[in-house]
């Protein structure tokens, strides 16, 4: 296949994924929903499953407000509305990560109010990164383990799961070398058909989305790059729901040329050892990469990888990206803007978007008088 056409089906998977996971049930496949990068996939591949990620809907909220007050994140109750609609009946069931308290309180609420034959909870430590935390998030993984296989009614084999890594270790590599491409040659392909790969692979089985990025890589590889004078930015956040605000950057002649989102570069970012344990490998990555806002660690970790991840792909600013009411962000942006600007002297802009209430032109006039400062 064309990389064009790749790329416009990547896109428009992006755009509304909903069809393509009921299509999976009908093909015979078993869906399970995750809304957190932490959540352990491969356990839930090798044990035959097919996990995918729900990041909300542009939608009216008829059925949530019930169940979530009016301030907790669109991601959440949009996905909880989908499902106390009868939208997501395709799914087997749902992986929830403690994180913010939005999404503990979703768990409980999803459990009691929808009737899905699986429900799982990790409990993740508070601190990460701390040599005292692994041993509880290593048993963590391993009553995770268990309860998929509870569910399953049998053993998950240490060999499945160990080839399940392999599968998800290729695919993270996959994505770097895209990732490395662009910055290598400048103006190869955008940020918005890029990241369309890259969330792709949240509605597909891991096999078939590995194949459309070798694909694309290889396609990639005999393409001459343009001469992209549009303005290189980093956008940061937790997700893009919707390409909304990529489409909108590319019309102001911007571009983003890296990202720190859970949905794109962070999710995606470090390998799961091969050599050790799966359990322990899987508890290690999660352990050991740079933070999400929703767990205490060293914050001057995720300063410094936004710094070099700001430089090392020439960007001349920082837009962080968050849904409306994402508390554990927002405590964050202060010190990671002070850090930016005074350490670096690179700019950034705050925005915030609700699912419910995308507004375009806001956000336009926001970003046209930040592009001319910057460009």
């Amino acid at each position: 296949m064309e990389a064009r056409r790749m790329l416009e089906d990547c896109l428009e998977l992006w755009r509304n994924p909903y069809p393509r996971l009921a299509r999976l049930r009908e093909e015979g496949e078993r869906p399970v929903a995750f809304f957190c990068s932490y959540t352990p996939e491969e356990i839930l591949h090798a044990a035959g499953l097919v996990p995918v990620r729900l990041m909300g809907a542009v939608r009216s909220i008829t059925h949530a407000d019930a169940h979530l007050q009016a301030y907790c994140c669109s991601l959440a109750r949009t996905d909880l509305d989908m499902a106390l609609a009868g939208e997501l009946d395709f799914l087997e069931g749902a992986v929830f990560v403690q994180t913010c308290d939005t999404m503990q309180r979703l768990s409980d609420i999803w459990r009691r109010n929808t009737g899905y034959p699986f429900h799982a909870d990790l409990v993740l430590p508070v601190r990460m990164g701390e040599e005292i935390s692994l041993p509880f998030l290593q048993e963590e993984v391993r009553r995770f383990r268990r309860s998929v296989e509870g569910h399953l009614g049998g053993a998950i084999e240490d060999d499945a799961l160990r080839q399940s890594i392999r599968v998800y270790n290729h695919g993270r590599s996959l994505v770097e070398k895209l990732y490395a491409l662009r910055a290598e040659r400048h103006g190869l392909i955008d940020g918005l058909s890029a990241m369309a790969c890259v969330v792709a692979g949240f509605w597909m089985k891991k096999e078939d989305h590995n194949r459309l990025l070798q694909e694309l890589l290889e396609s990639l590889e005999g393409t001459a790059p343009k001469d992209d004078r549009r303005v290189p930015l980093v956008v940061s956040g937790s997700v893009c729901t919707t390409p909304d605000l990529l489409e909108l950057l590319l019309e102001l002649g911007a571009n983003v040329v890296e990202d720190d989102l859970c949905c794109g570069h962070r999710y995606y970012e470090g390998l799961v050892d091969e050599g050790v344990a799966p359990e322990e490998a899987l508890a290690r990555r999660m352990w050991s990469r740079v933070n999400c806002p929703a767990k205490h660690q060293c914050l001057e970790d995720r300063a410094s990888r936004l710094m070099e991840r700001v430089e090392e792909s020439g960007a001349k600013g920082v837009l962080f990206y968050l849904q409306s009411f994402c508390e554990p962000h927002l405590f964050d942006i202060p010190y990671l803007r002070k850090r930016l600007l005074e350490e670096r002297e690179i700019p950034s802009l705050v925005l915030e978007s609700e699912l419910q209430s995308f507004s375009r032109g806001q956000l336009r006039t926001r970003l046209q008088a930040f592009l001319e400062i910057i460009a």
